[in-house]
């Protein structure tokens, strides 16, 4: 699967959908051949081994807390990075007001334009060249900045000259966290965690419903429910490693730039 296919996937639901048809489907089937097996036998319930069960559950079990583990982390590191992002806006904001007037239109100006793209940066739908590409055009707007502050450096002198190099470290800073928060984006648990996860699933759901089929669909409804809970906890660790693109979202802290663009606004 291509990183584009996984991106449309994720946003529009239907791999939570995929998995979820993909258990139903096995769980039935196996239910069936449960069944068929018990009859053929001619027992009123069949046992299977408990060793065979716990291994592949315990398993399943570390693998998802191991996933989980991760994709929390994932998740904590882009909305920090997102705040500190914030923050360092927020800081060229200040320190703006701190320049002379007439420059200080110009710098507000191109600041609005910087604030304005990265507030649409994960509009959505995302896809990944254009995730690329509107990367590369925040990318531009900050240096544009950076590069205008330094063409007006020759004019401080001074203490002023001390305020503009506070202002351009902030600049520099500010650049180089979207850099950072851009590149926590692309982290990704290995893929061979997530093909595991999904095999592990489908062996659950088959052993699930050929155990129910042996013993006559006795548990069926806790069964169901322990099928529901396993589903749950992978697509809590899909949406945790993916919270730009899945339900998971970043949403309360992304709503900090149109407040910041607004601030920026009653600047000028």
């Amino acid at each position: 699967m291509t990183r584009e296919t996984s991106l449309l996937l994720l946003q529009s639901g239907w791999i939570y959908l995929g998995l979820t048809i993909a258990v139903v489907i096995v769980f039935v089937l196996s239910w069936l051949y449960g069944t068929r097996v018990r009859r053929k036998l001619n027992k009123e319930s069949v046992e299977v081994s408990s060793i065979f069960i716990t291994s592949i559950f315990g398993f399943f079990a570390i693998l998802v807390a191991f996933q989980l583990s991760g994709s929390t982390n994932i998740y904590e590191t882009q909305r920090k990075l997102t705040v500190d992002e914030i923050l360092s806006i927020s800081a060229v904001m200040d320190s703006t007001q701190m320049l002379r007037a007439d420059d200080r239109q110009d710098i507000l100006k191109m600041l609005v334009e910087y604030v304005e793209g990265r507030k649409h940066f994960y509009d959505r739908p995302i896809r990944a060249q254009g995730l690329e590409e509107r990367g590369r055009a925040q990318k531009d707007a900050g240096l544009r900045l950076l590069r205008h502050a330094y063409t007006l450096l020759p004019k401080y002198s001074g203490d002023d000259r001390v305020i503009f190099n506070n202002f351009l470290t902030r600049v520099q800073i500010m650049n180089t966290t979207f850099d950072q928060q851009f590149a926590s984006i692309f982290m990704q648990a290995p893929r061979i965690l997530w093909q595991a996860l999904v095999v592990l699933l489908m062996i659950i759901s088959a052993i699930c419903g050929y155990k129910t089929g042996l013993e006559k669909g006795q548990h069926v409804g806790l069964t169901i429910l322990f099928l529901f809970v396993v589903l749950a906890a992978i697509i809590i660790c899909l949406n945790l490693g993916n919270p730009r693109v899945s339900v998971i979202r970043l949403d309360v802290i992304d709503a900090q730039f149109p407040k910041l663009l607004r601030h920026l606004e009653s600047l000028r």
